[in-house]
């Protein structure tokens, strides 16, 4: 299988500071998130709000990014990146790549990392770490 070529120019690194400013000043309260989520107003509000915090990144990479209150852990970061091609996922590489322009600390190994099925869209990489190193 061929790689999807990625891009991180000033361009991107600009869309990736706006999205960075957007996620602190709208960050998401976990506790109960799951239980509000089953109110369908409440969860077309949280997909519009993580829509407009995603970002294209060429060639065909979409990136989302949040702030998370609530964690066991305390404030995290949660990066989830999709490739917009048929039966493809971003490579480990090119997600910590991306993983740190987004302020992620360390490696993968120091993230929980999970692969999420996206309604017939492929799969999308999901990260998440607290923002505090523990160093």
């Amino acid at each position: 299988m061929m790689d999807t070529p990625l891009l991180i120019n000033p361009e991107v690194r600009e869309r990736i500071m706006y999205l960075l400013l957007l996620a602190e000043m709208h960050p998401v309260q976990m506790i109960g998130l799951s239980e509000r989520l089953k109110i369908p107003e409440v969860k077309a509000l949280h997909m519009a709000h993580m829509t407009k915090q995603t970002i294209l990144i060429p060639l065909a990479f979409m990136v989302t990014f949040s702030i998370e209150l609530g964690h066991p852990c305390g404030t995290c970061r949660h990066l989830s990146m999709s490739v917009q091609r048929k039966d493809r996922v971003p490579s480990p590489p090119g997600v910590w790549m991306v993983a740190q322009e987004f302020g992620f600390w360390g490696s993968l190994k120091s993230c929980a990392v999970w692969l999420e099925d996206l309604a017939g869209h492929g799969k999308a990489v999901n990260l998440v770490q607290p923002v505090e190193s523990p160093e």
